[in-house]
């Protein structure tokens, strides 16, 4: 009669340890029924797409050439930027020791040759006339790297007159507008601007962390 009981002790206990395992596990299915979980949190907005791309083609170049070229005042103050919707100046005079130059903004043009940026702009003044004078600059091929150099011809091309007066301002301004453009793409990613350079049809920026010299002058 010992072992029976015992068995039947054990069988007790075991049906007790079951019925308890089942009452738990209805308990969580009407649970997970009648208190759901909470959804998980909403995904973290995206960043959003930065304004000068890696890379630009010979529109955007040509936009944010035009653009750049506005320069500042006579008195030094930048312009200020137009309301919105408002299409910038297609014009600007340019001031330099108390000559005057008319610049057609909205005659900027832009080819981009492998390695070979040039940039067109018209300008006018009493003497010459509107005429356009074309600026070229010789930068590294895609994927080289050569830095933020680039070589010019003495002078643009055009009208000897007008490029004789005015063509290393517009040069310089042109060059700016380049360098601009690349100063402006390092910050948006928070980094410092490394390199431009041409291919068919592409101008590609490209940045980089600030480059450092350690105490025994290796970079």
């Amino acid at each position: 009669m010992g072992a029976v009981a015992f068995i039947v002790l054990l069988l007790l206990l075991t049906v007790l340890v079951l019925g308890i395992c089942i009452g738990l596990l209805l308990a969580w299915i009407w649970r997970r029924r009648h208190h759901p979980p909470p959804p998980p949190p909403p995904p973290c907005p995206p960043c959003p797409p930065y304004k000068i791309p890696d890379q630009l083609g010979e529109g955007d170049l040509t936009t944010q050439i035009s653009v750049r070229l506005m320069g500042t005042t006579a008195n030094g103050v930048p312009l200020a930027p137009t309301a919105a919707g408002t299409p910038p100046p297609t014009k600007v005079i340019w001031v330099d020791h108390g000559n005057e130059v008319l610049v057609h903004l909205d005659s900027t043009a832009v080819r981009i040759l492998d390695r070979m940026v040039l940039v067109s702009v018209d300008l006018e003044t009493d003497q010459t006339g509107r005429t356009p004078l074309v600026c070229s600059f010789a930068v590294s091929g895609a994927g080289e790297l050569g830095g933020l150099v680039a070589t010019t011809d003495d002078l643009p091309r055009g009208s000897g007159a007008l490029a004789s007066c005015w063509g290393q301002q517009l040069q310089s301004a042109v060059w700016s507008s380049l360098m601009g453009l690349a100063n402006d793409h390092a910050t948006e990613r928070s980094l410092t601007p490394r390199a431009l350079s041409a291919s068919a049809g592409t101008l590609s920026l490209n940045a980089g962390a600030a480059l450092t010299t350690s105490p025994g002058g290796a970079a």
